[in-house]
């Protein structure tokens, strides 16, 4: 019997056990996709695609061009599902799109649905989760998918088009560009183009024009019409306007290459029996830099949409299931607010002060507020209060400004009562919508509840916010957010991270229309005493204008401090206005300065403390400090759009810490959807109660930059001080051209791993190895810019450089290939360009392929970086004019002078500004000769001349080179396919 019992014993705990892991299994399924997207593939077609109509910002669209818009967006994105279909048939798994929603706002709405079209409510949609956002406010050379992390295969962020784009009568290929545009968005696919030189010497020696493939036909030709294109055998440097033009007889071309060309409906495929589109990996493409020469087919079929189906399983036929849905007008809001006993004292004056600043000037005008708070037992302090005035701002910040903490916690209970306050009670009421901004910082009390609450709101429409407050808060808070679609946050609890919680309240509010969001111009901390900041306003500020001191450790002291504020013109501000200008509030610490909005002014604004310049030893301290936050708006009724931070970091999960591990922060600088160039930003690092790390942003195709000068900013974190079993919180900061500040998220570490050893981090991959040859004056020059040693602090890595005259045996054994060089003198700080002539070194080895890869102080070599070609045998004139060049200047017969090339067009020969890989070096050797003394100037110009200043070299960027087809197939027009 005792046996008996304990098989049964076993069984039970063994059967409870399995319980527990199907549990488990469930809260942990992910219901949304990581990325900002609820795009499904379902049988062979993608589900949920969302296109969001962008208002247009001062200019009124008539109930016709709208109805026009959304006609043509159907049109195109109904011939671009076709032409995915063929793209991807080939692969191994045809796709299509299966459903979409056309997402307007509210305004738009209530055109359509008054010109008779059937306008439902947005649920699930929400503008800031769009895949395609069509607008006109993004510029012609900007529009595609918004790709920011560096590598292959990685999927983009959005995808912005213009409106013109579908309603310009001409613009016969949009379905091309939505077809494009979704490879580089859901694939990650990269162009084909060659990035700088359009000649390549093949492996018989042939000089050819580079192309995805080695077999297609392609020659060079003027976009005038004429036969040839000419080059300057001094200037090394094609005539203006020379362009690859494809073969009539000859359109099998990878779609990745020539994207506009009518006939070409493939992708390159090493598998492909046809050998135009047998992939050409000594292309210097971005495809094969980042890709190691994979063509787009083979990161396709590693890509998880392509897993698993057999070849010749097809969608069910037909067109998109279109539906548009409308914003709601008013956007309603939960915050959610932990007050129990964990969060007496400093915590819980700091989260009085994020929130009342959230309510006081974050929020929107026109949307409904309510608030909670919660212990063992949930308290709803105020039912929904549309906000219309400061009165009704006022009225909620005096509610959590009487909070206090004192019980247990009680997560889930209180996350019901919100959602039964938006309306939602199960699958029956999920057309209701709203957010829930959650800020806890313990865990939960309440048996099973937040579990309930995860799986009860995973299929709602309701979105909701977490943000833990401090290490110890429930890590399920984030399910929440995750089966919802909605961001995840962390803030510290100690005073030196007093700006996390506001930054994360700030960043709530991405959803809405720029022109109602607030600005946060900087969030800084202050000692314990202060004397006076300087501040930046720019032109987007038009309106609310806040200087806000808050003091939470000594509240008491906001009355000693008398503030004052001097604007551009000298105009003061401060303690003695009237309280509408100058409100102290001992209570929760806070002192703010609201400038009026007709007083608002561009330019440096100075803050200071008067009582503090004139008795700095008397006057009373802070306590242990406190935080300056500036905010602003732009006016709704400007045609500008402001200028807008935009922050995140990738990946927002690690399991554990390794040597190799990548973490990433882009950012970036948006006017409407134009990215803002030249900026200076840096991003912060930060524990429960450390600064980890602050470290500059790059835009300069570096490191974890994808491309240079696209206005993306970026940087990987130092994985080294972050290997520990917690969250933290990521922000970037623009301190130029104009002063903002928001949140990147939070990166989470579940596990430590004892066996990291910070000196075996690797320097990052050199993704911008390139090359300028000029036989002239025997120079070879490869340059690259310069990576971090992960092991040295701002110091730049070592290099060594080797090569092999086969290109797989340089990528699969780098290591093993002949060194030649190695450099460890001389290097520049990290972000430099590193420039290296080894003539020498390559003269005599004929055609051969070159990578770099970084090395550190103690002697770990990182990953070796794109490919390069370099072949320093002159190439004839027969081959010149074989693919359609015709050679000018001394030395060569030359039919017209140099000089006819002392205006620079369009620039697809070797250029230092666009040097670039692989081929690069083909069109500068020519000849041994020296150059004429009347060569112009203008063709003369120093390689990188703007490297000498710190700049970022324009080399490095894509955008910078326009390839041009002169396409036959559409009568005979060239057209400008843009950088991708």
């Amino acid at each position: 019997i005792k046996i008996v019992l304990i098989i049964v014993k076993m069984k039970i705990v063994s059967l409870a056990f399995l319980v527990h892991l199907f549990i488990l299994g469930h809260l942990h399924r992910p219901v949304r996709s990581q990325q900002d997207t609820d795009l499904q593939l379902q049988s062979g077609q993608f589900q949920r695609l969302l296109i969001f109509v962008e208002d247009r910002r001062g200019v009124q669209k008539t109930a016709s061009e709208l109805l026009r818009l959304i006609k043509e967006i159907k049109v195109g994105f109904n011939a671009a599902s076709r032409l995915l279909q063929n793209l991807t048939t080939a692969v191994g798994r045809p796709m299509r799109l299966g459903s979409a929603s056309v997402l307007v706002s509210a305004r738009l709405g209530r055109e359509l649905r008054a010109a008779g079209l059937p306008v439902g409510d947005a649920r699930w949609q929400r503008r800031n989760r769009a895949d395609f956002v069509v607008t006109h406010d993004v510029d012609a050379d900007t529009e595609g998918s918004v790709a920011m992390e560096t590598g292959c295969g990685k999927p983009g962020k959005k995808v912005v088009m213009q409106d013109a784009s579908f309603t310009n009568d001409s613009n016969s290929i949009v379905h091309r560009k939505v077809a494009l545009f979704f490879s580089q968005y859901r694939w990650g696919l990269l162009s084909e183009q060659p990035v700088g030189s359009p000649i390549e010497t093949g492996p018989d020696g042939e000089l050819r024009v580079s192309a995805c493939s080695a077999e297609l036909r392609v020659r060079l030709a003027a976009a005038d019409g004429s036969s040839t294109c000419e080059f300057d055998v001094n200037s090394r440097r094609t005539s203006r306007g020379c362009a690859p033009k494809l073969s009539p007889d000859g359109p099998l071309a990878s779609f990745m290459f020539a994207p506009f060309h009518r006939a070409v409906n493939r992708f390159c495929d090493a598998r492909s029996k046809e050998p135009q589109l047998q992939h050409n990996g000594m292309v210097d493409s971005l495809m094969n830099r980042q890709c190691d020469g994979l063509s787009a087919a083979e990161v396709l079929r590693n890509h998880r949409d392509f897993w698993g189906t057999p070849d010749g399983t097809r969608p069910a036929p037909g067109d998109i299931s279109f539906d548009v849905v409308a914003e709601k007008s008013n956007r309603r809001v939960v915050v959610v607010m932990d007050t129990s006993g964990s969060m007496s004292g400093l915590r819980i004056a700091m989260m009085i002060s994020a929130v009342n600043q959230f309510l006081l000037e974050i929020i929107e005008d026109g949307s409904e507020c309510a608030l909670i708070s919660f212990t063992n037992r949930h308290s709803v302090l105020s039912n929904f209060v549309s906000i219309q005035s400061r009165r009704d701002r006022e009225r909620l910040s005096s509610l959590v400004s009487r909070l206090h903490a004192n019980g247990g916690t009680c997560i889930g209970g209180a996350v019901s009562a919100a959602a039964s306050m938006l309306g939602y009670h199960g699958p029956a009421s999920a057309s209701a919508t709203g957010q829930i901004i959650l800020l806890s910082d313990g865990v939960e009390g309440c048996p099973g509840r937040l579990n309930s609450m995860v799986s009860f709101l995973a299929h709602s429409s309701l979105e909701v916010v977490s943000i833990r407050y401090g290490d110890k808060a429930d890590s399920r808070m984030d399910r929440l957010a995750e089966v919802t679609g909605g961001q995840k946050f962390f803030g510290g609890t100690s005073i030196a991270d007093s700006s996390g919680l506001r930054l994360a309240l700030g960043a709530t509010t991405t959803a809405i229309d720029e022109s109602k969001r607030t600005l946060t111009l900087t969030s800084e901390e202050i000692g314990s005493r202060f004397v006076r900041r300087r501040f930046n306003v720019d032109e987007s500020v038009r309106r609310d204008l806040v200087f806000r001191v808050t003091v939470p450790s000594n509240t008491g002291a906001v009355t000693q401090l008398r503030l004052l504020l001097n604007a551009p013109s000298g105009r003061e501000f401060g303690y003695r206005n009237r309280s509408d200008i100058y409100e102290a509030n001992a209570a929760i610490g806070t002192v703010a300065i609201r400038v009026p909005d007709s007083q608002i002014q561009k330019g440096i604004w100075i803050l200071r403390d008067e009582a503090s310049e004139s008795q700095p030893e008397s006057h009373p301290s802070t306590g242990a400090g406190g935080s300056i936050v500036v905010t602003g708006r732009s006016s709704e009724d400007s045609v500008e759009a402001p200028v807008v931070l935009t922050a995140e970091v990738h990946p927002s999960i690690v399991q554990r810490i390794s040597e190799e591990t990548k973490i990433a922060v882009f950012a970036q600088l948006l006017r409407g959807h134009t990215p803002v160039r030249g900026g200076r930003l840096y991003a912060s690092v930060r524990s429960d109660s450390n600064l980890v790390a602050s470290f500059d942003l790059m835009d300069n195709g570096a490191g974890a930059d994808l491309k240079a000068g696209d206005g993306t900013y970026s940087a990987y974190l130092p994985v080294a001080e972050l290997n520990e079993p917690r969250d933290f919180s990521v922000s970037v900061k623009s301190l130029s051209p104009v002063s903002r500040v928001t949140s990147a998220g939070k990166v989470t570490v579940r596990y430590r791993n004892p066996s990291f050893n910070r000196q075996l981090v690797p320097p990052p991959k050199v993704i911008d190895f390139r090359v300028t040859v000029n036989t002239l004056n025997n120079s070879a020059v490869l340059m690259w810019t310069a990576v971090e040693d992960p092991t040295v602090k701002n110091a730049s890595a070592k290099y060594e450089i080797r090569y092999s005259s086969s290109r797989e045996q340089l990528i699969k054994n780098f290591s093993t290939c002949p060194i030649l060089t190695v450099l460890s003198e001389g290097l520049g700080a990290p972000g430099s360009t590193v420039q290296l002539n080894a003539f020498h070194q390559l003269a005599g080895r004929g055609a051969v392929f070159v990578a770099v890869s970084g090395v550190s102080a103690l002697n770990v070599s990182g990953p070796q970086s794109n490919l390069i070609g370099v072949d320093l045998t002159p190439p004839s004139v027969t081959q010149l004019t074989h693919i359609g060049l015709l050679p000018v200047g001394d030395g060569m017969g030359a039919t017209e002078p140099p000089s006819r090339m002392s205006v620079p067009g369009l620039i697809v020969g070797v250029t230092a500004s666009v040097a670039a890989a692989a081929g690069l070096a083909y069109l500068s050797m020519v000849l041994h000769r020296r150059a004429s003394s009347a060569q112009p100037a203008s063709l003369t110009k120093p390689a990188d001349t703007d490297t000498k200043q710190g700049k970022a070299p324009r080399s490095q960027s894509a955008s910078n080179v326009s390839v041009r087809y002169a396409d036959e197939f559409f009568d005979g027009s060239t057209l400008l396919t843009p950088a991708i």
